[in-house]
């Protein structure tokens, strides 16, 4: 047997409630794409997991997918392959660098919430300020929509469009998107902003 895969006999020495515990966190990384520690109801699956990681990884590589974790950040997250991974639209992606920015700006605030907070106005401020674009009320929602069911962020309200709601940033956040992608994605807008402003500039008048 390939020596990576030898981990999976370890399935057969699971108790039930273990393995309905693998099944779970099997369906959830698939579906959900993430394990947090710090959302109550996934502490269990998440040091589940951690204790069993040499099952996942070995069960992960025969979907030609693998795991990655980051236990300071309490992350575990699927990585699959191409046909299996999401796909987000420019729009999505600027807010996923918005998202990225407000995590940095927050994570070192002393706080008693779980997760860094911040409003609907404050992603609207930063995200009008990376792009240059004024993001529509339609688009917000929808972005919103898409991260929570991604397990990036979550909405403390129903109404997305209220700037006053909460988001949670879930840690999430930087082990999808890491320093280097970040800086890349803030040069790349940053150079579009300024040939926009030199477009936009008025030519000189030969009289």
């Amino acid at each position: 047997m390939n020596q990576d895969l030898e981990a999976l006999a370890l399935i057969g020495e699971l108790q039930a409630g273990d393995f309905e515990r693998f099944k779970t966190a099997v369906q959830t990384l698939t579906t959900k794409t993430f394990i947090i520690r710090g959302i109550d109801r996934e502490r269990e699956l998440y040091d589940f997991t951690i204790r069993n990681i040499a099952l996942f990884e070995a069960w992960f590589s025969c979907m030609d997918a693998f795991l990655v974790r980051d236990e300071s950040l309490g992350v575990i997250a699927f990585r699959g392959s191409g046909r299996n991974r999401l796909y987000f639209t420019r729009e999505e992606i600027c807010a996923v660098l918005t998202l990225r920015l407000l995590y940095e700006d927050k994570k070192h605030e002393i706080s008693l919430a779980a997760f860094p907070v911040v409003t609907v106005a404050d992603f609207q401020q930063k995200y009008n300020a990376l792009t240059g674009d004024e993001i529509k009320k339609t688009a917000l929602i929808n972005v919103l929509r898409r991260f929570s069911s991604c397990k990036l962020a979550a909405v403390d309200s129903q109404d997305y469009a209220d700037p006053e709601s909460l988001i949670r940033l879930y840690p999430s956040i930087p082990l999808s998107i890491n320093r280097d992608s970040l800086n890349e994605g803030i040069a790349f807008l940053e150079n579009r902003n300024e040939r926009r402003e030199d477009e936009e500039e008025p030519g000189e008048i030969v009289s």
